[in-house]
């Protein structure tokens, strides 16, 4: 497992500094307390998923061979819905659809 942080990520930290900090995490793949990341998604049903951190570090996870994509990163699961909805809004807004893939230039994951 890889995680891939999106060139536009999307965040609802107000401290550069603090959020820093958790990209550095999750590059290092540290546990992190309290931490929602949407991801493109993980298999071919859906447009994006939200995921607790953690749950990404488990066995399960670890052993698969693949990227995950994060695609935004937020301090509560509400915050991580307000994140997909802003997602989906700027796509539409740019793209006129929910080609979520093309609009962060994800191609074929």
């Amino acid at each position: 497992m890889k995680f891939k942080l999106a060139d536009n990520l999307y965040t609802k930290y107000s401290s550069e500094k603090k959020f820093k900090r958790f990209l550095i995490k999750i590059k290092l793949k540290r546990p992190v307390k309290n931490l929602y990341v949407v991801t493109a998604p993980l298999y071919e049903a859906g447009i994006m998923e939200i995921y607790n951190y953690n749950e990404l570090l488990q066995p399960f996870y670890r052993k698969q061979k693949r990227v995950i994509s994060i695609l935004g990163v937020s301090k509560t699961r509400d915050e991580a819905k307000e994140l997909v909805c802003d997602i989906l809004e700027d796509t539409y807004s740019t793209q006129g659809n929910a080609d979520i893939k093309t609009y962060f230039g994800l191609g074929s994951i």
